[in-house]
């Protein structure tokens, strides 16, 4: 008996108006999610990464497609319904600085959520406050700290603790490591793996770390310029990348040698990501890659299916999977 996935996302395309133009954020995305597992999403600044996690909890309603969580479609959904929804949808920006209300106490910024929820009474509020605060590793004295006077990785365990407080079942993770030295982004991890085991969540995990997606993530799917051009899980597609801006992409991980001898030369991409008002037609992703054909340049290739779960949108991948 198949399980229904947890986070149902089909054919979603975002856009904006800038300067009178239509600038394509997200362009025609699908995938699944099932509980208790994490999808890292990878790609260049400016590939739709955030757009895509912000439609996906309905923070910025896409134009077409639809996100169905837990059987429901999002679309269909009126404000109060979809209020009440988001308890189970939660977001750790990127910045907890922005993110945080600088003018109330950590346990205040805790509580919120609850507040605005109408849940439990001021002193079961406490109780909860002071559980999340150990759950992620403060002591309940933090709670009493301002934003400001805590560290980085602090400020990121409370947003974390505020994006628990309404118990969700799915949480995206919007590049909260990028800011954070090695050690507290290897704490971070631990935390998000100990959380996950705990409460069974989803996580989409959005990052330009690649070796903390390749570590977090159950699959892994690839962006660039709005779309979705390689999707498999996590083993799979590091170790046999069929797309060749999956595969320069993690070429530039970089590995500490054993000796100046042992160093390789860096992998670089020539160019920069197109500008997302004017896609180029075709394959965007031709105008840089090392391996384009005249097809390129006027078809737009469809996903295809290589390998058991494992998509590519690619003229030189083979879809003979059967």
């Amino acid at each position: 008996m198949s399980v229904e996935p947890l986070l149902e996302v089909t054919h979603l395309s975002k856009s904006f108006r800038v300067h009178g133009q239509t600038l394509q954020a997200v362009r025609d995305v699908s995938f699944t999610l099932a509980a208790g597992e994490t999808l890292g999403l990878v790609g260049e600044s400016g590939s739709g990464k955030s757009t895509l996690g912000r439609s996906l909890l309905w923070l910025l309603p896409p134009e077409t497609g639809d996100v169905r969580f837990a059987g429901e479609r999002l679309r269909t959904l009126s404000k109060q319904a979809l209020r009440s929804r988001r308890k189970d949808m939660q977001i750790v920006f990127q910045d907890p600085v922005s993110a945080l209300n600088p003018r109330a106490n950590v346990f205040r910024n805790i509580e919120e959520p609850l507040l605005v929820h109408r849940m439990g009474t001021a002193r079961e509020r406490r109780q909860e406050v002071a559980r999340l605060l150990s759950q992620v590793g403060l002591q309940e004295a933090h709670g009493l700290a301002y934003p400001f006077e805590l560290s980085g990785g602090q400020q990121q365990r409370v947003m974390i603790a505020r994006a628990l407080a309404l118990q969700p079942k799915l949480v995206v993770c919007d590049e909260m490591l990028s800011a954070l030295d090695m050690s507290v982004q290897t704490q971070m991890m631990a935390l998000l793996q100990q959380l996950q085991q705990e409460h069974h969540l989803a996580y989409v995990f959005i990052s330009h770390n690649l070796s903390a997606v390749g570590y977090l993530s159950s699959h892994i799917a690839v962006m660039y310029l709005g779309k979705i051009v390689e999707y498999a899980p996590t083993e799979q597609l590091v170790a046999s990348p069929v797309h060749p801006y999956t595969a320069t992409l993690f070429q530039s991980i970089l590995h500490i040698p054993e000796s100046k001898a042992a160093r390789s030369a860096l992998t670089t991409l020539p160019g920069e990501i197109p500008s997302p008002v004017k896609v180029p037609m075709g394959c965007a992703f031709h105008t840089r890659c090392p391996h384009v054909q005249d097809v390129c340049r006027t078809q737009e290739p469809p996903s295809i299916q290589v390998a058991q779960g494992h998509f590519v949108a690619c003229h030189l991948a083979k879809g003979d999977f059967a």
